[in-house]
């Protein structure tokens, strides 16, 4: 299967993997033809990108850090909370008072949504599904099967966090603690009045003054709950500090340590706060988000987290990023633009299978000319022949 934006994707294309809505729902089932009626709705719903049959490529299967099943589960859960919640805070003047008052009068809705069943149940899931695998290379595109951009945003950050974890050695009970952090690190953005968020212009220095104070109000709602974490609810209020204390809301500064220990000094930002910011920005660089970023190639958003790590982001947790990124992922549409055979130049094929030695050299299925003519899928392992360049395509 190779995975395709969904302009690039014409009506005799047939979907190779079944796609399904936040709460579940099967959108389209895989077998059927992606025409134009079906594009324009998948669009709607967030979907960037589909994984499509192409003859040749049936061995070709996007490695998941997560099973479908977990990410349903999750997204399940995660929606119909977030839904709830959202009615809670319809009111239309928003001051740090109003908002506590809302926490006050809403404190047992609060607790039943950080603490639920069905959260925990799923997080613990999603913890034993990275911890098991047998090595972690992040793939996200194999979570963009399931819509919505908040949600699609928050699995994003969640995964890659919890990936960093592992990397830093971090043990079962620190990953939980992480892990509620960062499911619920964005909450207090509910608070915000939902016109300022989903503005096109650029905000105002009123307005950004307003969005900051989401980390606050997300603070607010998790730091009085008994039963969570504090290590958590620190996320909330530290993901947006940085380490040269220019972040907000307090201006916490950093010392590029690893996030292994837990130092516990109140001006410095919390070790789980850091690597949530660098896998929050990494998300924004490679999604786009309003107001603070479009959407970069991969190699363009790599090279803008090296350009912030150390004065914005802590240097250790995105060296560590960048291992467990490749740069060419499976199922992902490349070119050749250059070759030692050179009428292979211009040829377009699929990452078929990653190089753990060497991100940057995969191996590679062939299966249409420069010209989109289809021909028998040729296999090239990069690792054992050198001279081939490659470039991501959509």
């Amino acid at each position: 299967m190779v995975r395709y934006a969904i302009d690039d994707i014409t009506d005799e294309m047939v979907l190779g993997q079944s796609i399904f809505s936040s709460n579940g729902e099967l959108l389209l089932a895989a077998g059927y033809h992606v025409t134009e009626r079906y594009r324009r709705r998948l669009k709607e719903l967030g979907f960037q990108t589909v994984l499509i049959e192409v003859e040749g490529t049936e061995g070709v299967l996007p490695e998941t850090i997560i099973t479908d099943h977990v990410q349903k589960e999750v997204a399940i859960s995660f929606t119909k909370t977030v839904s709830e919640l959202k009615d809670v805070f319809s009111f239309r003047k928003v001051t740090k008072d109003s908002v506590q008052d809302m926490i006050r009068e809403n404190r047992n809705q609060l607790e039943k949504f950080v603490t639920n069943s069905g959260m925990a149940q799923a997080l613990e899931k999603l913890i034993d599904e990275i911890l098991n695998v047998p090595a972690v290379v992040l793939n996200l595109s194999t979570l963009d099967q399931i819509g919505g951009d908040f949600l699609k945003h928050v699995l994003n950050v969640s995964v890659i966090t919890l990936c960093l974890g592992r990397k830093f050695r971090l043990n079962y009970e620190e990953m939980k603690q992480l892990g509620m952090g960062v499911i619920n690190y964005d909450l207090g953005l509910l608070a915000i009045p939902r016109e300022l968020l989903e503005k096109e212009e650029e905000l105002t220095p009123e307005e950004k003054s307003v969005f900051e104070q989401h980390t606050v109000y997300g603070h607010l709602m998790l730091s009085q709950n008994p039963a969570f974490p504090p290590t958590s609810a620190a996320v909330a209020l530290q993901h947006h500090e940085y380490q040269d204390g220019t972040g907000f809301p307090r201006k916490l500064r950093g010392d590029n340590r690893p996030p292994l220990k837990d130092f516990s000094r109140p001006s410095m930002i919390h070790r789980f706060a850091e690597i949530v910011a660098v896998a929050d920005h990494y998300d924004m660089l490679t999604s786009g988000r309003r107001h603070f970023s479009t959407k970069l190639p991969l190699k363009e958003a790599m090279a803008e987290l090296i350009r912030l790590a150390g004065g914005q982001l802590n240097s250790n947790v995105v060296k560590t990023l960048i291992s467990i990124v490749p740069v060419y992922p499976v199922g992902a549409r490349v070119r050749l633009i250059d070759s030692p055979v050179a009428q292979l130049i211009g040829y377009s094929g699929v990452v078929a299978k990653d190089n753990p030695e060497d991100l940057e050299r995969p191996q590679v299925i062939l299966y249409e000319t420069r010209n989109h003519q289809r021909v028998k899928p040729v296999l090239i392992n990069l690792a054992q022949h050198s001279g081939f360049v490659l470039e991501l395509m959509g």
